[in-house]
């Protein structure tokens, strides 16, 4: 190993972060969570840095003094951070998504003591409140206390179908059926024991589609009283079959250590005729890996099909199955790469079994052949300069035509890296930049609408990086990530430019500079995590009698002047009419933001030429993006809190990786705000903890590997998740609208109907999604505004007279 020691200033900075004491708050380490007590010791922390930099801390053990033999250098970065989630990329196990897929034995299942019915309570995100889980003889159950309960459901063919449960009637003595609004029929309960109950068959076939069962209970509710307790729900096919239904559940459906000659595998237990659905995005390289076999003695089938929208399914591997004493499985590899890139229905079908008998399909999951592409190289600096004000057409390369008074962005554009399909979790500027700084969805950090601050329990990069001996600093000069809203926790330097200041927009970026410049000065190897949040376009604007003279159009004399710009925007904004401001007043509009953007790229350079002058470029992860794509467009006009559309929520990416890999690289493969925290504190060699996201370095590689989910944004009630081409946007409660951008880039048309396996997959995912964030989140804090806060808002056009 390389024994780097670091010079006396380090030291004493590292002496700082050492342990004090076991218990103390001092003697403590942040692990990268939002509720998660700090429990590592900070000196072990330091240790486990240098070691993923091949270094030795030995010159810190007795003070400043350099040991004998020791050499002193500035400290190299390795290849790769020496990180737990530098592994080989996980495949995706089926039976661990299994409350996402559907399963069939005779008609559908669901089960109500499990996370099957989440999801499809109709288009309800959040699980009703009269829908709670109670346990009976060991087993969890659904107990209702509501009038009425809606549940949605996909046909994937046309059939006569009934609706059968088994449930333990309360204060309930019956259920009415409704399918799409019209009777099926009536339930009648036992309140005695629980008993399987069913409707009448439908005259005639339901078509394939998704559909609702609504169940109408009888009787009065009084202070939540339970109406009725529901083990399972059917939706029932009518057959010929002599044998008694057995109900698949959750508990009877999965096998987690079924053995075949001595070989185990964690597998689903399936009826025959039955299958397993599930939806899923294969990549290029997917394949699917399964074990097949069967316990019982006799003769079975397995078939694995394949279902495009709309279109009969393609069975992509089959095989016959020999059951009996001395059984071996079976594996099937089945590549899906003809799919790839298309949301699809993948159905492990146990096609025939001897009565009695089940298949058991052994640990199912999706794995990606390819090569695993390299993650970040180690970074000795992140910095990261967030923009507000801007719309990513305002910006190269996506700007027409190219504008050439940002050299800045045109040079990262030409020799970084650019993201072409970056996406927001929010249109919310806190919220978004709350998800930069925890690496958590705007649910997780609580900060769903500008009036919430960032609670001080949830840990922060800053905070991380900081326990590591890392030199934090924030630079802001938007009003919604300065104190009053939580952001200056953790960093050590926390710079705050007021929009009401007369000194120059560009201030919050010059004091970076004058930040980078100092600290190499007086620690010659500190290592260093910057945050910057650039006014960007954003009014008000800074500009001279001289400047303004030379703006668009000429003589103008109408209400946009530059000081109060953003004052009278928002008023323009709330009355929501187009007609409100001119042609020339939007001329002139244009003219001031692309003026300020101009001197943002300035300063821009200048933190560019500051971090080469220091030497730290080539070991810097540099990263400039926006916090939400509104500018000067009459849609937009600097707004927060727009309505959840694609121009919006589709932010600039520029990266420019350590070493200069992947230069002048124009990815196409979705990412979103928290991949940026992920990559950040990778490529410094913090741990991420169990926070999702993917390495931009990754992304940028081309290569496939790991899942392929939506990406997941929220505002309010409203939600948009993008998977692929397809977006399904809506509002809790109500019908969502899917688009494919492939066939319609306008969204013009509503392809909810014609796609309903996609529709109902991506809204089942936002609402497991939702429900996974709020498990164990902290409690919102609406942040206290003092007065000049409260007046920085006012002059940014935040908040109304």
């Amino acid at each position: 190993m390389h024994v780097y020691t670091p010079p006396p200033e380090s030291c004493e900075h590292a002496k700082r972060a050492q342990p004090t004491g076991l218990g103390g708050e001092a003697g403590e380490a942040r692990v990268w969570g939002q509720d998660k007590k700090r429990t590592l010791m900070k000196w072990a922390a330091l240790s486990t840095l240098a070691a993923a930099f091949g270094l030795s801390l030995a010159g810190c053990s007795s003070g400043s003094e350099v040991p004998a033999g020791a050499t002193t250098a500035a400290p190299q970065p390795s290849a790769q951070p020496a990180i737990e989630r530098a592994a080989q990329p996980r495949p995706t196990a089926l039976i661990d998504s299994l409350a996402l897929c559907d399963v069939e034995h005779r008609g559908l299942l669901l089960d109500g003591g499990d996370d099957a019915l989440v999801g499809r309570f109709g288009w309800d995100v959040a699980v009703p409140n009269g829908v709670q889980r109670v346990e009976h003889g060991g087993a969890t159950w659904s107990r209702i206390t509501q009038k009425k309960v809606d549940l949605s459901f996909l046909l994937p063919e046309s059939a006569r179908i009934f609706v059968a449960t088994r449930a333990f009637g309360k204060s309930a003595r019956s259920a009415s059926v409704y399918l799409d609004d019209q009777p099926l029929g009536t339930l009648t309960f036992s309140r005695a024991e629980p008993k399987v109950v069913s409707t009448a068959t439908t005259t005639l076939p339901a078509d394939p589609g998704l559909h609702t069962i609504s169940l109408r209970f009888s009787g009065r509710v009084r202070d939540e009283e339970a109406l009725a307790d529901i083990d399972w729900i059917r939706i029932g096919v009518p057959d010929d079959s002599p044998v008694t239904f057995g109900a698949l559940t959750s508990r009877d459906v999965l096998a987690p250590n079924a053995a075949l000659s001595g070989v185990p595998h964690r597998s689903v237990a399936m009826r025959a005729p039955g299958s397993l659905r599930c939806v899923v995005r294969p990549t290029e390289t997917s394949v699917l890996h399964v074990a097949v076999g069967m316990t019982n003695p006799g003769q079975g089938s397995v078939l694995i099909n394949v279902t495009r929208e709309g279109q009969k399914p393609e069975t992509i591997a089959q095989s016959p199955i020999t059951g009996g004493d001395k059984s071996a499985w079976t594996d099937l590899r089945a590549s899906l790469s003809p799919f790839a890139g298309q949301v699809v229905t993948l159905s492990l079908v146990a096609e025939r079994a001897p009565k009695g008998g089940r298949i058991l399909f052994g640990d199912p999951q999706i794995m990606d052949t390819g090569a695993t592409p390299p993650v970040s190289p180690a970074a000795r600096s992140v910095v990261m300069v967030v923009l507000n004000g801007v719309e990513r057409n305002d910006l190269p390369p996506w700007s027409q035509p190219v504008i050439e008074t940002l050299p800045t962005l045109s040079d990262l554009a030409q020799n970084a890296t650019t993201f072409n399909a970056h996406r927001a979790p929010s249109t919310v500027t806190s919220a978004v930049m709350g998800s930069l700084v925890t690496g958590l969805s705007p649910v997780g950090h609580t900060l769903t609408d500008p009036a919430m601050r960032l609670p001080t329990g949830v840990t922060t990069l800053a905070e991380v990086a900081h326990d590591a001996a890392i030199r934090t600093g924030m630079f802001t000069g938007v009003p919604h990530t300065f104190k009053a809203f939580g952001f200056a926790q953790g960093w050590e330097k926390s710079f705050e430019h007021a929009p009401s200041s007369g000194d120059s927009a560009t201030a919050p970026i010059d004091a970076a500079v004058s930040w980078v410049n100092e600290i190499p000065r007086t620690e010659t190897s500190a290592r260093l995590l910057m945050l910057v949040h650039a006014r960007g376009g954003h009014p008000p604007w800074h500009v001279t009698p001289k400047e303004l003279s030379t703006l668009p159009p000429t003589d103008y004399s109408g209400p946009i002047e530059p000081r109060r710009a953003a004052q009278t925007i928002a008023k323009a904004r709330k009355k929501r009419n187009r007609d409100v401001l001119s042609q020339t007043d939007r001329d002139r509009i244009r003219g001031l933001q692309m003026m300020a953007l101009s001197a943002q790229d300035r300063a821009l350079g200048a933190l560019v030429a500051a971090l080469k002058t220091t030497g730290l470029w080539d070991t810097t992860l540099f990263i400039v993006t926006s916090d939400v794509s509104s500018g000067a467009s009459i849609d937009n006009l600097f707004g927060d809190g727009l309505p959840l559309t694609e121009s919006v929520l589709t932010l600039p990416l520029y990266v420019h990786f350590p070493g200069n890999v992947y230069a002048g690289v124009h990815v196409a493969g979705p990412t979103e705000v928290m991949d940026v925290a992920y990559t950040a504190f990778a490529a410094l060699g913090l741990d991420a903890g169990k926070r999702s996201g993917r390495d931009l370095a990754q992304v940028a590689s081309g290569l496939s590997f790991g899942p392929s989910v939506p990406q997941i944004a929220t505002l309010d009630t409203f939600y948009s998740a993008r998977w692929g081409s397809l977006v399904l946007s809506g509002r809790s409660g109500a019908p969502p609208f899917l688009c494919d951008l492939a066939l319609d880039p306008t969204c013009a048309v509503n392809r909810r109907e014609t796609m309903p396996a996609s529709a109902y997959a991506m809204f089942r995912r936002i609402v497991m999604a939702d429900l996974a964030a709020r498990t164990g989140k902290m409690e919102r804090e609406l942040a206290a505004i003092d007065e000049d806060t409260a007046a920085q808002l006012k002059v940014w056009g935040a908040t109304s007279d």
